[in-house]
């Protein structure tokens, strides 16, 4: 994109650590020069948490521009690892960008815009309905993609519920077995650009994601066939009990926190409240007797699992796959 307005393609990107944002000016000719931290106009680098005490509080930060009040030059939005979106107001030009010192916080209806499952806003704007107004499109860590229509006025622009253009991944991400007759799917994390791929008119997701697969051996005999089977679907109802505790600890742990401002649900000592929950939950007998039938039933399936592929530190392949996502 233009970030400066001077005829020439730069680079922006946001950080997983520190949560910086960064610009790449473009020299021309495909080259860019040395990145520059973004900073607001007294001068502190724009991040979730302005002030922070501790850097791992503006952890993880995806950006994007957009001319959000309608006055002719960029803003910055701001989509932050625990799946909020914030503004930062351009109060200078386009070509003199001058940034608000204060976040503010992009919301549906009253409450504050946070992707399903809560992490990862990674945000695009495009007009995706066509309506002549710019809309949010997001990836997020379940995979699914969620498009926040724009149902404001040009200068107070405003949102309607996500609709999922693609939907979330079904599994955890990690060390996901991948039988012989199967083809990988859509993974986690996902990031998009929004294009018209293949010019028909409408536009259409790419998305990019991560997961790790364990690859089935091909011609197992029928005994180890059924053998497998039988500890695969032991092992998918374990994984089950682990992922439904972990939901009821996130709904204990949103009832504890209603009170409090999302903005202040990662700070040190919420951070650390979250993490006594959490140990806690791992602590009981019933977790603790779940964990060790699961991690017992993850090494018996690596008896039928092909390492050919696999990293030094175990069987798992990584696959970050580019899908395409047509808009019928």
């Amino acid at each position: 994109m233009d970030f400066d307005g001077d005829g020439k393609l730069d680079l922006v990107s946001g950080s997983y650590d520190p949560g910086e944002l960064y610009l790449f000016r473009g020299l021309g000719l495909g080259k860019f020069a040395a990145r520059e931290v973004l900073r607001d106009k007294s001068g502190k680098p724009i991040l979730k948490v302005p002030d922070q005490k501790d850097p791992v509080e503006s952890f993880g930060s995806w950006m994007t521009a957009v001319d959000w009040d309608d006055d002719g030059d960029l803003d910055i939005l701001v989509g932050t690892y625990d799946g909020m979106i914030f503004l930062r107001r351009n109060e200078g030009t386009r070509v003199e960008p001058a940034y608000a010192p204060e976040n503010e916080w992009v919301k549906v209806g009253s409450k504050r815009l946070r992707v399903p499952e809560g992490e990862h806003a990674s945000p695009v704007i495009a007009d995706w309905d066509g309506d002549g107004r710019w809309d949010i499109i997001t990836g997020s860590s379940d995979g699914g993609v969620y498009c926040y229509r724009n149902i404001g006025k040009r200068s107070r622009p405003e949102f309607a519920p996500p609709l999922a253009l693609v939907p979330r991944h079904v599994g955890i991400g990690y060390s996901e077995l991948l039988d012989v007759d199967q083809e990988p799917r859509p993974g986690i994390r996902s990031q998009i650009a929004v294009v018209d791929f293949d010019r028909d008119g409408k536009l259409d997701v790419l998305l990019g994601d991560f997961c790790t697969y364990l690859h089935v051996k091909k011609d197992l005999p029928p005994e180890q066939r059924r053998d497998f089977e039988m500890t695969k679907r032991r092992e998918e109802i374990v994984t089950k009990q682990l992922r439904d505790s972990m939901d009821d600890l996130r709904k204990r742990w949103n009832s504890e926190m209603k009170d409090v401002p999302k903005s202040d649900w990662n700070t040190p000592e919420n951070s650390a409240k979250w993490q006594k929950m959490y140990e806690e939950m791992k602590a009981s007998p019933t977790y603790k007797k779940c964990n060790d039938d699961y991690k017992q039933l993850k090494k018996d399936l690596l008896k039928y699992v092909d390492s050919d592929g696999a990293r030094q530190d175990g069987p798992e392949v990584p696959h970050g796959y580019v899908w395409l996502f047509r808009q019928n």
